[in-house]
């Protein structure tokens, strides 16, 4: 954490950076808060490493993944380092899937914020939000100390991108108004390309089936509020039973800045992921996707396997953390369980009848609005338009 007294310093460097010199030559990449390797920018990442044109860095502010990727053949090094300063000064290209501290902030200033984002919005994004109590809010509506306290508390997220990349033109408006940017093009996300194509070069993800039977993946969203002691509504030890009487292994997977402790014991059947993890390679062995208000949903879509959804909390979602684009039932297709009884009879209907948990019509219409691309190309097609952006 930065203390307020460095801060000022701090910004005083990053707007004298305007003057320093910079390659379009030199991409670098991040993820997250830096710590993680995963979504978009990974993806990207390992295409883009494989052309000559352009010298491809990933930037990490985790050793113990740096020396990973290394030890795996790629240019990686520590974001605090001699190297990793150096590369961040003058690359005139920062390419991360969420804000510029993917990288590093404080050297970003004149570079060219490629920003891949992580998600098709379903909750409203940056000066979209509009619940007063959002550091969103008051950074980009309030009015005078509000306003500058918010941007000097978290500079990096009112930082406007060069470039945006979205999976459809219904999720480009969203992303356009969210951002205030015009330059948003629609490629498809480079991490779904993994669905379609298994094959891909990295994957950093252990997480293989334990069981032989079924795989189900939980995925409950970011909360603005509760994050420190949430306590998911679900009755572990009851589900554990179920799950094992179907020899079915069930992953919880919480958001990478949740810091909610959920469960407070080991079960057989119930797997804690790490928060960093990539989950994208271990969608093709999940047979059921549950969540919230995670967009992670719209990107499973591209499955065609089963999604149920337990808002059990919407109304508080809604009023103190975010609201959303569209009305929540009418752009998620599957059932809505609201305490853990529905969902513990939905589970057993799914290990029934899996197809029963899916209405094909209302699915395809869904994926159809969220995606103009069902292939293994959104790599390619970004990196194309990235360097058509940039003329090299």
């Amino acid at each position: 954490m930065i203390t307020t007294a460095i801060k000022p310093i701090l910004f005083i460097f990053y707007y004298c950076l305007y003057l320093f010199p910079r390659t379009d030559k030199i991409w670098l990449f991040g993820s997250g808060s830096g710590h993680s390797f995963s979504d978009n920018a990974k993806y990207l990442f390992l295409y883009s490493s494989s052309k000559s044109d352009v010298k491809c860095y990933w930037i990490s502010k985790n050793n113990k993944l740096v020396k990973e990727l290394r030890g795996a053949g790629y240019d990686t090094y520590y974001a605090y380092s001699i190297i990793g300063l150096w590369l961040s000064l003058n690359s005139k290209v920062y390419i991360y899937d969420g804000r510029a501290n993917g990288i590093n902030f404080w050297t970003s200033f004149s570079a060219c914020h490629i920003n891949l984002w992580h998600g098709s919005p379903l909750k409203k994004l940056d000066r979209d939000v509009d619940l007063q109590n959002s550091l969103y809010w008051q950074g980009f509506h309030g009015s005078g100390i509000r306003r500058f306290l918010a941007r000097f508390k978290i500079p990096e997220f009112f930082i406007k991108p060069s470039l945006m990349i979205c999976t459809s033109d219904k999720v480009k408006c969203y992303l356009q108004s969210a951002f205030n940017i015009g330059n948003v093009l629609t490629t498809g996300y480079p991490r779904n390309d993994i669905i379609f194509n298994r094959e891909l070069v990295y994957d950093q993800t252990s997480n293989n089936k334990e069981l032989n039977g079924k795989v189900i993946l939980y995925t409950p969203t970011w909360r603005d509020t509760d994050t420190e002691s949430r306590q998911v509504l679900i009755d572990w030890e009851r589900l554990n039973d179920l799950l094992l009487k179907e020899n079915t292994v069930f992953y919880l997977k919480l958001h990478r800045h949740d810091k909610s402790i959920v469960i407070d014991r080991d079960y057989t059947n119930i797997k804690v992921l790490n928060n960093d993890v990539d989950v994208y390679p271990m969608f093709k062995d999940v047979d059921l996707l549950i969540t919230d208000y995670s967009s992670i949903f719209f990107d499973f879509l591209l499955t065609d396997k089963p999604i149920l959804f337990y808002p059990y909390d919407k109304e508080s979602y809604l009023n103190n953390d975010r609201p959303m684009y569209d009305d929540y039932d009418s752009v998620t297709p599957g059932y809505k369980v609201l305490d853990f009884e529905q969902l513990y009879v939905k589970l057993e209907l799914f290990f029934k009848n899996p197809k029963s948990l899916k209405e094909v019509d209302v699915y395809n219409k869904t994926k159809d609005s969220y995606h103009k691309y069902k292939d293994a190309k959104g790599s390619e097609r970004t990196y194309k338009y990235i360097k058509e952006m940039l003329k090299i």
